[in-house]
């Protein structure tokens, strides 16, 4: 009897937590809502951080990649009031909610990073955090990121380093992953690390 108990325990901890993983994601419906204001809480400091390595200050038009409920976005703007800022997620629900934040030069879409739509050299500056880890399908993400960044712009990208060795445990070598990068025409420029957080600075590759 005790067997079965520990098996339904251990089989719901499991269901449980594909779903949580699903869930950030593609967050939908109510428990999106709150996993989405619990990110807010537990990741602005990185984004603070991340954003106090960048010593690009012309910056016209960013990209923020898999927003959530937008607060990255508005960050953003806040430090760039007078850049053009849009923030894509996949997610239906997400985009939903940062909508309500939308405001002058600061937009909200639902884009797939596999293919964004957006012209080729769109944005000097792109930005993604706690999110490349769970790109479907992290080649082609790259390859699209790589066509609408300028020939002079940033792509920063921040997370939780053990988020990048559990999800991505090939690129935990840096090596691997700057490897990956040249392979799609991208350069990386830096990498630096802060407690927990792990940040990369990534260049167009110039010939």
């Amino acid at each position: 009897m005790l067997i079965i108990i520990i098996t339904i325990c251990l089989l719901f901890l499991y269901f449980l937590m594909h779903h949580l993983i699903q869930q950030s994601k593609n967050p939908t419906g109510i428990l999106g809502k709150g996993m989405m204001k619990i990110w807010n809480y537990t990741y602005f400091p990185m984004y603070v951080w991340a954003t106090r390595q960048l010593d690009k200050n012309d910056v016209h038009r960013i990209l923020d990649v898999g927003v959530g409920n937008g607060r990255s976005s508005i960050f953003l703007k806040e430090i760039y009031p007078r850049s053009t800022v849009i923030g894509i997620d996949s997610s239906a629900t997400a985009i939903s909610e940062a909508k309500d934040s939308e405001s002058l030069n600061l937009k909200f879409e639902r884009k797939d990073v596999r293919k964004t739509g957006y012209p080729d050299e769109t944005f000097d500056l792109i930005t993604g955090f706690q999110t490349h880890f769970h790109w479907e399908d992290i080649e082609t993400s790259f390859t699209e990121l790589r066509r609408v960044l300028t020939s002079d712009g940033l792509l920063l990208l921040a997370c939780e380093w053990q988020k990048l060795v559990y999800f991505l445990p090939q690129f935990k070598v840096e090596d691997e992953f700057s490897k990956f990068l040249s392979s799609k025409g991208l350069n990386l420029l830096t990498s630096q690390k802060s407690g927990r957080w792990i940040l990369y600075k990534i260049v167009k590759e110039t010939n």
